[in-house]
């Protein structure tokens, strides 16, 4: 790995001085000069090379003069070195790089009015460039086609052997799921062991594939490049914020590409710190759901007890007076409303700032609180920040990294790759912590499996470990030494060996990763749903905290504690001040100046009071008959909530339910009025990762049907109940923010953001933390035996992405129940067999699969699907402090059928 950087983040490569076509060229010793090359802007012919992988030097194209050579050297896979004097160009190498281009269309079919890559194909460019124009020796290869995987079919005959795809999935993925194999007299590009390609199929070897070799069964032989409209947005899956091209024609997706492409590699190798430009799976062939034919098309009201269309402006005055009706009759608090974290910032904008004065209630929450809110919630408390606090290059850098509670790979799959890159480039320590064997644990130093729902109780032993073998950071503690004393005193609470008995994990293997934490020069926190999710996840953060701050990594460079999110503008969400304890910043609800500032920016007084319901509240409310009235964005609570929360009772105790969403959903159906909207892909705006960058979102097409934009809608219904929102564009409600909230459109470049845990420190920490320490939840021997827990899959995010007939091709819903293998045998069972799960809340019959990556006594089933309910057999237990709900984790027995 020569070509790469030094594997010491912070130390200085040395310089060298060489010259290129007469000029002097600073380079970094070692790096290829093919990068030097292009960093001066020249171009120099290359098929098999891009800059986020090391030089492969197969297509023998990137030839240069080296003084000194008697032959011309690959640029690619030279090495920059003091003094060297390099020429580009010139009669001989140009007729050297036609030559190349000759050999490799020899064996190449003339396909090119048939090919996907026609007009998008650099050996035709590379043909045309070089004047080629006589192939007197061209044969055919006439492999067969392989079309056996589920995603990508591989067209040999058209391959050019330049290993681009090979090397991406296994330089930059680190998948390795392609190898070279000799097949039919040609090298051929096969799946490993020359099976059906079954991978994560993020289609980043379609992406650099210079030719028609691989090609999409999405799209295939549907388009030719020029004539798809593309459309540069922000993915509206999870809260990676990858870029993506959505590719349209008329009203069709045709397919999605990214900018990571054969088109790109000429970049600076330092840049792939911050990403590569690749999408995962759901990005790149997720996409049916935008025009799906299930989308609403127009407004529907409920007559006669059932769902008929309606005209807009009837379905808006019907809903506005309906909401009037209920304001006047029972108050603004007897309504409430919930908005999805898919929204951009300027509909989650409106969205609060409708529901605060021209309904006149704090009743207003988003998704954000199926968990980010208990990241953001304690870091702002203990930090004085709200979002996590490193950057994808602090995570590429990092030389230590601790992921808790988060399967990273199949949430945030391009988030991941940070981590990859961090220790295959800095050699970086990985101690993942799970109770699943994940993807990312498979190649991490110290793979740590716990028991389901004792991940908080490990970060709690890393607390203990680090004061036990004095790992602490004395100048940052002597900064706070009664609140040092107090986490000291706490933590007595704590018994190591109790720790490695409720969590499976040896105290020498607790021991060891504390200390390569503490000691390591960058160590980073990802934390995830396993926290955040899980039991006590607001009190999980907070360990999570003292574990950085004892250990001196809190404001360390290249240091700290971060998360990631499902949705795609969780982040922004609460920024946007979507939940009853913020004002959009966010900043504090109880904050009176904050509270004066946008009443008169409003010109309108905000709610008294300041605890509004949250989610859970609200849905209490209703059941309680307190709430008369509900308005859901994009949310759908009936199936996402288990049954024993009783939403279903909930919602018919409403006299009013209006839901706004793209599908007909289950909650839907019992909606009194449905109003259509639009997805991402129809929309403009912006939403913010989860770094904190904020990401244009721009429209790919018209709305489907009569489908609107939802702030148009927010600002319709208001318009009926006779107040204004004074907008006309999205524009209106970026300059509004832009004037309250100064700097917030940061555009890809969010604030450095600095820890301040002193005020926490020093005011009434001691009392917290005790109490915090002392009153751990122990896992209890019960009837039930097994944890079921409810999972995510790479496939798949939310219920979004069950819309979208290509993911649901890939990984369908099996209705199995997903159990080690030894667990199955011990049953008595064979794969497909039948049991019966039960739980303190029902029981269910249904099949089984086995599944490596399960530990044994326990069984997951992916939370994406509803058939069967087996989210019903889990109880929902509320966090005392955010308020947020856990529902990913229970007991259950199983017996065979």
């Amino acid at each position: 790995m020569g070509l790469k950087p030094v594997t010491t983040p912070d130390a200085e490569a040395v310089k060298i001085q060489l010259t290129i076509d007469g000029e002097t060229v600073t380079a970094n010793e070692g790096v290829s000069l093919y990068d030097v090359i292009s960093s001066m802007g020249k171009i120099v012919p290359a098929m098999c090379y891009h800059y986020t992988f090391d030089p492969f030097g197969s297509c023998g194209m990137c030839l240069v003069w080296q003084e000194g050579k008697k032959a011309p050297v690959r640029s690619c896979t030279a090495k920059a070195a003091e003094g060297m004097v390099i020429t580009t160009e010139g009669d001989d190498l140009f007729a050297a790089r036609k030559k190349g281009v000759e050999k490799h269309l020899s064996v190449h079919p003339l396909d090119c009015p048939v090919c996907d890559a026609d007009g998008h194909c650099e050996l035709q460019d590379m043909a045309f460039q070089h004047q080629v124009t006589d192939l007197a020796n061209a044969k055919q290869k006439n492999i067969p086609e392989d079309t056996r995987s589920l995603v990508l079919d591989f067209n040999m005959n058209r391959c050019i052997a330049c290993g681009e795809c090979i090397n991406i999935c296994k330089d930059v993925q680190r998948i390795d799921a392609l190898q070279f194999m000799k097949k039919g007299g040609f090298t051929q590009v096969v799946a490993k062991g020359d099976q059906a390609l079954d991978c994560e199929f993020c289609g980043d070897c379609l992406a650099v594939c210079p030719v028609g070799a691989i090609t999409n069964k999405f799209s295939k032989y549907v388009y030719k490049p020029w004539q798809l409209k593309k459309t540069t947005t922000t993915c509206n899956y999870c809260g990676d914020g990858c870029q993506m091209y959505v590719e349209t024609k008329d009203t069709e997706v045709v397919r999605v590409t990214s900018p990571l492409s054969w088109k790109n590699k000429w970049g600076d190798r330092a840049d792939t710190v911050n990403g590569h430009n690749g999408l995962c799976v759901r990005g790149r062939f997720g996409f049916q759901f935008i025009d799906s034919k299930e989308r609403l098309k127009q407004p529907l009201i409920r007559k006669d007890n059932a769902l008929v269309d309606a005209p807009w402006i009837e379905a808006l005055d019907t809903a506005a007076e309906r909401l009037n009706d209920v304001k006047a009759k029972y108050g603004p608090d007897a309504i409430a409303g919930l908005i999805t974290a898919r929204c951009t910032n300027e509909e989650l904008y409106v969205f609060q700032k409708f529901m605060r004065t021209v309904i006149g209630t704090n009743n207003v929450d988003s998704s954000a609180r199926y968990g980010h809110v208990n990241f953001v919630r304690a870091v702002h408390h203990a930090l004085g920040i709200h979002r996590m606090m490193n950057t994808s290059a602090d995570i590429s850098k990092a030389k230590a990294i601790l992921v808790v509670g988060s399967n990273i790979t199949e949430t945030n799959p391009v988030a991941s790759l940070r981590i990859k890159a961090a220790m295959s480039t800095y050699k970086a320590s990985l101690m993942v912590v799970d109770s699943m064997q994940t993807n990312l644990a498979k190649l991490a130093s110290h793979p740590t499996m716990v028991k389901p729902g004792t991940e908080g109780l490990l970060v709690q032993g890393l607390v203990k470990s680090v004061l036990d073998q004095d790992l602490v950071d004395s100048d940052v503690t002597g900064q706070a030494p009664q609140a040092f004393e107090a986490l000291k005193q706490a933590a007595n609470a704590v018994s190591l060996d109790d720790v490695a008995t409720q969590t499976g994990v040896s105290i020498d293997h607790i021991n060891e990763i504390a200390k390569i934490f503490a000691e390591a020069s960058r160590s980073i926190i990802v934390c995830g749903e396993g926290i955040v999710r899980q039991s006590r996840g607001y009190h999980n953060v907070l360990n999570l905290v003292d574990l950085a701050w004892i250990t001196g990594k809190l404001n360390a460079k290249g240091s700290g504690i971060n998360t990631v999110v499902e949705e795609s503008n969780e982040q922004g969400a609460l920024d946007m001040g979507v939940a009853p304890e913020f004002l959009p910043g966010p900043v504090s609800f109880d904050d009176a100046t904050a509270k004066e500032k946008f009443s008169q920016a409003w010109g309108s007084g905000l709610p008294v009071a300041h605890d509004g319901s949250t989610l859970m509240e609200i849905l209490q409310g209703c059941r309680d008959g307190k709430i008369k009235a509900l308005y859901l964005v994009g949310e759908n609570p009936l199936s996402t909530l288990p049954k024993s929360f009783g939403v279903d009772e909930a919602l018919e105790k409403l006299e009013l339910l209006i839901c706004q969403d793209p599908f007909l959903t289950e909650t839907a159906q019992r909606a009194h009025m449905v109003f259509p909207a639009c997805t991402f892909a129809e929309k403009d705006g912006t939403v913010t990762n989860q770094e904190g960058k904020v990401q244009f979102v721009r429209p790919a097409m018209e709305p489907l049907g009569e489908s609107a934009l939802d702030w148009h809608i927010f600002v319709g219904i208001a318009n009926s109940m006779g107040q204004t929102l004074p907008y006309e564009s999205t524009q209106d409600v970026q300059e509004e923010i832009r004037k309250l909230l100064p700097g917030y459109y940061n555009l890809g470049q969010p604030k450095k953001v600095e820890a301040n845990p002193s005020a926490y420190l020093n005011n009434g920490f001691a009392q917290e933390v005790s109490s915090r320490y002392a009153n751990v939840k122990k896992l209890e021997t019960t009837a039930r035996p097994v944890g079921l827990k409810l999972i995510q899959l790479i496939y798949h995010s939310g219920k979004l992405s069950t819309k979208a007939s290509g993911l649901m091709e890939i990984s369908p819903n099996t209705q199995c129940l997903r159990l080690a293998p030894g667990e199955i045998e011990r049953l008595g069972l064979t794969e497909g067999g039948r049991v019966r799960v039960t739980s303190d809340h029902g029981h269910l019959n249904m099949g089984v699969e086995s599944d490596i990556a399960v530990l044994p006594g326990t069984c997951v089933f992916p939370e994406h699907f509803t058939d069967p309910p087996v989210k019903d057999l889990i109880a929902v237990e509320i966090d005392p402090v955010t308020r947020v709900p856990y529902y990913k984790l229970g007991q259950v027995t199983i017996e065979k059928v």
